[in-house]
């Protein structure tokens, strides 16, 4: 009696347009089944179906199980309609391969009765269909960014899902009616470097609704309100300035938001960084209590910082709270000499802005002809990763705006006013705001005699 055959019926769709040309998944199963049906000597094992994924990617849920079966003996064949269903990359086709030999199971492209893989001849057939279906499916890739790189270069809009305060005409990005709407959300963060609040003012003013993440990551971090996209620097109408978007990304990434709810707000959150551990300081309060000869008993309750480090672990010598007030007290008293030492140091050695995101965007073009000239063979592939290195490597080096290291026009300002008195009448907002405009961080180190130091370090 000849031995039954547990086949397993192997489906994979990619993309929508896999089922408007007829090769859907139920297409598929029922070409499958029909198949076994057919065939006396086969039964139906298991179906294994890797919806939406591509034919490049080895790494599918199914196809694992699949494998996984194999591996177990459970299954003597392995059916599908087309080769392109089973892979489109000959490396993973041929470690796959191996494996399916080792455990002699074969497969069976049903729409494809050509491909044999019991003989030697019929192996190599499928290998070198695997080589132009892989190429095939990497031109296919190439193509679409081609398409979009296009697309971009001449301002078109690659997506019908555009930022807050544009629209779509003929193709491009210009301004809609909701564009002064949104600018006015945009400098309201910059005045209050609040998101919470930020987003209640879009609502309660122009009745604007989005969470807090929208306005983060498709507002306040979308280059398209500066007007660039990819490498194109003119790609659509700019609704805020170079300095403002630079602004609003060092506030975001200082996150200098405070919850409305706190009790104290600390001043130096987010500031102070241990000079031992490198660690941001905690804020904490210290509690005293204070008892009177009349035997009335005072508690208190005094902002302070301490290091996590030494609070959780002591793994950090740099231990013991230190209070707001002497942080405020020390920095009143010395940012004035700081702020003077440096403005005489950049005057003595300024430099030039120096803008090299277009020669950036040139070696990127250099990167996408060197590509062009491998697929077309005119040079090798050791010449290809070899130039291709060389030239991301520039990127990687080349920062794209040089500027002076600090704003010496914005220090000699400071410099200028009585913001030593000023400070005394700010609320703690205000002072947090204050700080966080001129300082990048405070550095708290100790010093041989167990006493804290302070560094201030400029923004």
């Amino acid at each position: 009696m000849e031995q039954l055959l547990q086949c397993a019926v192997y489906i994979r769709v990619s993309s929508d347009e896999q089922a408007k040309n007829g090769d859907s998944l139920r297409d598929q199963k029922e070409k499958g089944l029909d198949y076994i049906n057919s065939h006396k000597n086969m039964v139906l094992y298991d179906i294994y179906v890797d919806d939406g994924i591509s034919g490049q990617k080895l790494d599918r849920d199914e196809f694992t199980r699949l494998i996984a079966d194999v591996k177990s003996g459970k299954i003597n064949r392995i059916l599908f309609t087309k080769l392109d269903r089973w892979f489109r990359s000959l490396r993973h086709y041929l470690n796959t391969q191996a494996i399916l030999e080792e455990y002699n199971v074969s497969w069976t492209a049903i729409d494809q009765a050509y491909f044999d893989t019991s003989t030697p001849h019929g192996r190599a057939f499928v290998a070198q269909s695997m080589m132009w279906a892989e190429l095939e499916a990497q031109n296919d890739g190439i193509r679409v960014r081609d398409v979009l790189a296009n697309k971009v270069k001449y301002g078109e809009a690659i997506t019908g899902k555009v930022p807050r305060g544009y629209k779509i005409e003929n193709k491009h990005l210009v301004l809609s009616d909701e564009a002064p709407a949104i600018k006015d959300g945009i400098m309201y963060f910059l005045k209050t470097n609040s998101l919470r609040a930020t987003v209640k003012y879009l609502s309660s003013k122009y009745n604007i609704h989005m969470s807090i993440q929208n306005l983060k990551q498709s507002v306040l971090k979308n280059e398209k309100y500066i007007g660039k996209c990819r490498d194109n620097l003119d790609y659509c109408p700019r609704l805020i300035s170079d300095d403002e978007f630079a602004k609003i990304q060092d506030i975001l990434s200082r996150n200098i938001n405070v919850r409305s709810s706190q009790k104290h707000q600390y001043i130096f959150s987010g500031l102070l960084v241990c000079a031992e551990c490198g660690y941001k300081l905690s804020a904490c309060h210290i509690n005293v209590t204070s008892k009177r000869k009349s035997g009335k008993v005072y508690k208190y309750r005094y902002p302070a910082y301490l290091c996590p480090s030494y609070k959780h672990s002591r793994a950090c010598a740099n231990g013991g709270e230190i209070r707001e007030t002497r942080i405020e007290s020390y920095m009143i008293e010395n940012l004035r000499p700081v702020l003077e030492g440096v403005s005489i140091e950049c005057k003595s050695t300024e430099t030039a802005v120096v803008d090299n995101r277009a020669m950036k965007s040139n070696i990127r073009r250099k990167i996408d002809r060197l590509k062009q000239l491998y697929l077309d063979e005119l040079i090798s592939i050791e010449e290809y990763k070899a130039d291709r290195l060389d030239l991301e490597n520039q990127l990687d080096t080349i920062p794209d705006v040089i500027a002076p290291k600090h704003d010496t026009a914005a220090i000699d300002a400071l410099l200028r006013t009585d913001f030593e008195t000023a400070y005394q009448s700010m609320d703690n907002l205000e002072k947090r705001k204050f700080w966080r405009s001129i300082v990048k961080e405070i550095r708290v180190s100790k010093s041989d005699n167990r006493h804290r130091v302070f560094e201030i370090i400029l923004l």
